[in-house]
């Protein structure tokens, strides 16, 4: 919210108060004008001071405060200008315009999910235990779909320094809050070996 500086409303109190330059003042009425998006009657109750209270300068500047807080947790878009109206017998009105752009829907920041565990199904020419060291991924880790595919890709890895067995991969991850439990999925196919011919003439094969 862009509001007046506390410094320049302590001015405006004080050029338009009485001649003694009383530090305190009765607050006849407060008003909040130009406000469309949230009710008036709503933010001023929500003010320190109303109708009645003695005054300073100090809590004017706080209730202007409170009242940007408030526009700010409403998501209202605008500004505020001050103004006070003094009845030259230590009584005032306070004014608050505010320019209320309309209602700004609030941002959310998407926090990545921890990984809780990552499960291994369908594997027999790996173990788990060497499959989990290739995806380095720990309990703890934050997941994104870079940090998946990598792991993915590694495991793939894996098989073809195992050989004679290739396999495919499908990963899962079923989040549960803040945690996301990975579960991979391998189809693993035996690698047919090839034959050739040798300098003899033979018929070998290849390991």
């Amino acid at each position: 919210m862009r509001v007046v500086l506390p410094s320049t409303l302590a001015a405006v109190l004080l050029a338009a108060a009485p001649a003694a330059h009383a530090t305190s003042y009765i607050l006849d009425k407060v008003e909040i004008n130009g406000v469309k998006s949230v009710s008036a009657d709503q933010l001023v109750a929500g003010l320190k001071d109303h109708a009645g209270d003695k005054v300073t300068t100090d809590d004017l500047i706080a209730d202007q405060d409170a009242l940007a807080k408030e526009l700010e947790t409403a998501h209202v878009v605008g500004g505020i200008q001050t103004a006070m109206r003094n009845k030259n017998n230590g009584h005032i009105d306070v004014i608050f315009n505010v320019d209320d752009k309309g209602v700004q829907a609030p941002t959310t920041t998407k926090v990545a999910p921890k990984l809780g565990t990552q499960t291994f199904v369908g594997n027999t020419a790996v173990s788990s235990d060497d499959l989990a060291a290739a995806t380095a991924l720990k309990t703890g880790d934050e997941l994104s779909d870079a940090k998946i595919q990598a792991a993915e890709a590694a495991i793939l890895e894996a098989y073809k320094k195992a050989k004679k067995v290739s396999a495919t991969i499908s990963g899962s991850v079923k989040q549960d809050g803040a945690a996301a439990d990975i579960t991979w999925t391998i189809t693993e196919k035996k690698t047919k070996k090839k034959k050739s011919v040798d300098d003899e003439g033979g018929m070998q094969t290849d390991e």
